[in-house]
């Protein structure tokens, strides 16, 4: 449990966002904020470097859900978090003694808040990935033996291979929440498709309680990503699904235009509808894949075809701004 939010043992997925404003700059952190908690995240992240950092969190606690401070070093700094209301700290065994890991439990019990032990492949000096989930369940055990129950665990590195593998390794001997992500991803392209390869892997193994996307780029960007996988995973649920083919020499319309024309003229509104829609290029798979749909739009030789239920409805050879417009026209409809 993080604050209100259940974590673990049947709950669904929570999405983290980490916060990358000053500091010291409060109006400017509370709407980054907000930006993430509309695109997504459930949980937010703060890094609080010093005690004095710690009073972030009046800012913070307009956002109205579980708030992490990410500490290291000292136990005062966690400390500090935790009585300025924090519902979560995380500490990082790997550069903060063992007392001082041991005394933030202890604090984070007593205050009925949530802990994180947080190893990192470049912090906690294992080299692999079984030493990193030994290490981990070495610190698992401890906690539990002292009566700790509310904790996650975190193994991250640079490398799929190595966060698959940590993850695996301790989920097969552990049932602590996990908190799943891949770190220093380099480049955004990258960062993406690292993180999808990893973070995928062990979401369709059942691995992963709680995730952040780690992108050197904008934090909303994150939560969107993390989103869009969380759903690539699991279903879109109350959302909108939206497929389209990639195209090819047979294409009979511009895929990439007409998919861009139908993102441009959707409303809010049609974002939330737990419906999908799809975007084909010609006769020979769209027909079918546009009928696994709610509802479709393909090229033909005849012209574009809406299916909607699996039935044709309509074809026509009008242009693609007035046959996007027709095809979100039925949509509505559903």
């Amino acid at each position: 449990m993080i604050g209100g939010l259940p974590v673990g043992e049947g709950s669904p997925l929570r999405i983290q966002g980490m916060l990358k404003s000053p500091l010291d700059e409060p109006e400017k952190i509370l709407e980054e904020g907000r930006r993430l908690v509309e695109a997504g995240a459930e949980i937010i992240r703060a890094a609080v470097p010093g005690e004095d950092s710690a009073a972030v969190y009046g800012a913070l606690s307009e956002l109205g859900v579980p708030l992490v401070a990410d500490c290291h070093f000292s136990p005062g700094i966690a400390a500090s978090a935790l009585k300025a209301g924090f519902d979560k700290v995380r500490v990082n065994p790997g550069n903060t003694p063992e007392k001082g890991v041991l005394e933030t439990a202890e604090a984070a019990a007593r205050r009925s808040a949530a802990l994180r032990l947080g190893f990192n492949s470049g912090s906690c000096g294992a080299h692999g990935s079984e030493e990193l989930a030994s290490l981990a369940l070495e610190w698992d055990d401890k906690l539990r033996k002292r009566g700790f129950e509310n904790f996650l665990v975190s193994m991250k590195s640079p490398s799929v291979t190595a966060t698959v593998d940590a993850n695996r390794f301790f989920s097969m001997r552990s049932d602590t929440p996990l908190h799943i992500g891949v770190t220093a991803t380099g480049p955004p392209r990258e960062g993406i498709i690292k993180t999808s390869a990893a973070l995928g892997a062990l979401l369709v193994d059942g691995v992963g309680d709680t995730i952040r996307v780690s992108l050197t780029d904008e934090s909303v960007e994150e939560v969107r990503t993390a989103v869009i996988l969380r759903n690539a995973v699991f279903g879109y649920g109350d959302a909108l699904e939206v497929i389209s083919c990639p195209g090819c020499s047979r294409s009979r319309i511009d895929v990439s235009s007409w998919l861009d024309t139908l993102i441009s003229e959707l409303a809010p509104e049609d974002r939330e509808k737990p419906l999908s829609i799809a975007v084909m290029g010609c006769e020979v798979n769209g027909p079918g894949e546009a009928s696994h749909c709610d509802i479709g739009i393909c090229g033909t030789r005849n012209g574009a075809l809406i299916i909607r239920k699996g039935k044709a409805l309509k074809t026509a050879e009008s242009g693609e701004k007035e046959m996007i417009r027709m095809l979100i026209r039925e949509f509505r409809k559903l």
